[in-house]
């Protein structure tokens, strides 16, 4: 007898079997799919082997740009200060540093060079003070000057952002930023920004991040900015692919309703790339796509067809290949029962995301008592699922969401801290990093 597996996933063998850093699966959210038409959802997740420590690595080429306006004055720039160095320590002599500040103006404290004397650029670090106004805008575009100097495939090009205020001097719109992020990804420089404290834009902060592949921290405590620091260039120097593309193909009659969560990612017919960027060791991106599947008797039935092009850590191509296949039953029953928690749980946690979103959006224009009733909605909704998806997150989402309705309707309206903390829990959640 053939033995029929719920779902087929032919993924990479990771670094073990010395063939790929990348290991793929797919995943239906239900194991078994009736014989009629029926709508599921295919989950795609890519996670990045842990890397073990080498003595050679990617050369990097870092810039950090740091806001040093009159609201960094006193402990935020010291740690700000103390942060630049805690990164500039962790570089070695291939790689490149550039430290970039701004407030009205833009300074280049250290212009871009191979690291080669950290005693005489720390006290450069150590003697910026605090002065003027936010000119977020500036202070990027001169960063990705810096790092342009030395610009190219055989280098990690990185800029490191850090602002605590609004940017009111020069372009201030997420949109700009966002585009300028699109325009620097393009060239291939990655942009990672930390927010301080409660008066930044974290609208603009996510956006930069997100559409340059980076990451975004939200920080209220300026004695975490060392730490945050260490963090970004670990997973800096720790990046095992490059360039990472997801294509997806769906067979004919299998019909794609778009991707949960994100209407930016659009199918071209029955083809979906997906630019991932850069990825490092232990880093896991998931994506849900909704499908429609026509009725059919077939017993197996094969859902998508997915390849991953990347460039590993010597800069040579490379691609894996996957391929989705479910099982079909005429049994309703059987197929209702054969749920799969963990993507149930993932789409749930993608609900949650988008009612936040809406809730904030609503918050924003005055409409509280409507964006508390759309968090209360989707509460009721979480409380209904399935016991099996139930998860620890799910759980944290739903303390969350009862927590800022009823800020919404004590207070009338979301404090900058729970703006804030929603978003940046928001950005985890899109990028998999809660």
């Amino acid at each position: 007898m053939k033995l029929l597996l719920p779902m087929i996933a032919v993924a990479s063998f990771g670094l073990a079997h010395g063939q790929h850093p990348l290991n793929v699966t797919l995943q239906a959210d239900r194991d078994l799919l009736p014989t009629s038409a029926s709508d599921c959802v295919l989950q795609i997740q890519v996670v990045a082997d842990k890397k073990p420590s080498e003595k050679r690595r990617t050369p990097l080429n870092l810039a950090i740009v740091l806001d040093r306006s009159g609201s960094m004055s006193g402990a935020k720039l010291e740690k700000a200060r103390q942060a630049a160095a805690v990164a500039l320590d962790q570089l070695e002599e291939d790689d490149i540093f550039s430290l970039v500040v701004y407030d009205n103006d833009v300074d280049v404290v250290i212009p871009a060079g191979k690291v080669k004397d950290k005693e005489a650029l720390e006290k450069k670090i150590h003697a910026i003070q605090s002065r003027g106004s936010t000119a977020l805008y500036a202070g990027m575009k001169e960063g990705a000057k810096q790092l342009k100097e030395f610009l190219g495939k055989e280098r990690i090009n990185r800029v490191i952002l850090l602002s605590d205020g609004l940017a009111n001097v020069g372009p201030s719109s997420p949109s700009e930023l966002a585009t300028l992020g699109q325009e620097l990804s393009k060239s291939g420089i990655v942009v990672s920004t930390i927010g301080l404290g409660d008066d930044y834009n974290e609208d603009l902060m996510t956006a930069l991040a997100e559409s340059s592949h980076g990451n975004y921290y939200y920080v209220q405590d300026a004695e975490k900015l060392p730490g945050i620091f260490q963090d970004e260039l670990g997973a800096v120097k720790s990046i095992v692919a490059r360039n990472v593309k997801i294509i997806l193909t769906l067979p004919d009659g299998i019909a794609a309703k778009g991707v949960l969560g994100d209407d930016q990612m659009k199918f071209q017919g029955n083809r979906l790339e997906i630019p991932l960027g850069e990825i490092s060791s232990g880093q896991k991106r998931r994506f849900l796509l909704g499908l429609n599947v026509p009725a059919g008797e077939a017993v197996d039935l094969r859902l998508a067809d997915l390849k991953i092009v990347y460039e590993d850590d010597k800069q040579q191509s490379r691609e894996l290949t996957a391929q989705a296949q479910v099982s079909r039953t005429k049994d309703a029953e059987a197929s209702g029962k054969s749920i799969n928690a963990e993507v149930i749980a993932n789409s749930a946690i993608v609900d949650n995301r988008l009612a936040k979103e809406k809730a904030v959006a609503l918050a924003d224009a005055g409409r509280t008592k409507e964006a508390a009733e759309v968090l209360r909605s989707q509460a009721a909704i979480n409380a209904a699922l399935p016991a099996p998806a139930r998860s620890d997150l799910i759980a944290q989402d739903q303390d969350a969401l009862l927590m800022r309705a009823s800020e919404l309707e004590s207070k009338g309206t979301l404090s900058k801290e729970s703006r804030k903390r929603i978003q940046y829990e928001n950005y985890q959640d899109k990028t998999q990093k809660r």
